[in-house]
């Protein structure tokens, strides 16, 4: 009886809240669970803004989301650890480059390192011009994942969720993998995998949650070590899905010798 209790009181949360997904002031929000990416990205409000690649998202990244991250604390940790001189820093979504900027003024850079962010082409495109406002030469940008071959360190800042291949597919294509893989801000719980559609400020997204512990697996078959993880306070709740919360973001180093 209880238990009927609680799920209607779930249902009924979810019934008020639920009208709220269309509105960009009440973001982020999830509906909807699919087995594949294109299943969810099918499900996407017809005529709406969808995904990053919108000329007027790096601009609100610009306005909006250009500061530090407090959740990315353990990753200022391992990075200045993995720094070297002459370093290459593969940045996995990250926009504009704000890590970048954002990090340098918690960390000291060493000398010669060279970033590159992997975005989408309006980050891509926009990306380079903000750099010469900003006076950052070593700050480059490109939409082919594949350039980063040969990087010492592969960063990925709450960027997994919205690509659809998972990382560890990703980092197989590569022939000279990077020794230090540092991920956060990542959606992984103990059930299945799974994709829902996100309401987030600017558009809609596909958002994918991953399994924590096959995550780790596909590392550790790639040859790296998990050196540390770490639980985020942020929580996912996809409507009508209790059984698919996801009660904490995580994140990740790795490191293959």
């Amino acid at each position: 009886m209880k238990s009927m209790l609680q799920r209607a009181a779930a249902i009924a949360r979810d019934l008020y809240t639920y009208r709220y997904f269309n509105s960009p002031e009440k973001a982020p929000r999830y509906r909807g669970v699919y087995a594949t990416f294109a299943e969810a990205e099918r499900s996407i409000p017809k005529g709406r803004a969808e995904g990053f690649n919108s000329d007027a998202v790096p601009e609100f990244f610009i306005s909006k989301q250009f500061l530090f991250n407090p959740q990315d604390y353990p990753v200022l940790v391992w990075l200045s650890q993995a720094f070297e001189p002459g370093c290459r820093v593969f940045d996995l979504g990250g926009g504009i480059g704000q890590c970048y900027y954002k990090y340098r003024e918690y960390v000291r850079y060493p000398e010669g390192v060279e970033w590159t962010v992997c975005d989408v082409e309006s980050f891509a495109a926009r990306g380079p011009e903000f750099a010469r406002e900003q006076n950052a030469p070593n700050l480059h940008f490109t939409t082919d994942r594949a350039a980063a071959e040969g990087a010492t360190v592969y960063l990925t800042n709450g960027a997994l969720q919205y690509i659809e291949p998972d990382l560890a597919e990703i980092l197989s294509q590569l022939s000279s993998k990077p020794r230090h893989v540092l991920v956060n801000r990542v959606p992984l719980y103990e059930g299945d995998p799974y994709f829902s559609v996100q309401s987030s400020l600017h558009s809609y997204v596909v958002h994918k949650v991953g399994n924590a512990g096959q995550f780790v697996r596909e590392m550790e078959a790639l040859g790296y070590t998990t050196v540390d993880q770490w639980s985020l306070p942020r929580s996912m709740h996809v409507y009508f899905h209790p059984e698919r919360f996801v009660p904490n973001f995580r994140g990740f180093y790795f490191r293959r010798d």
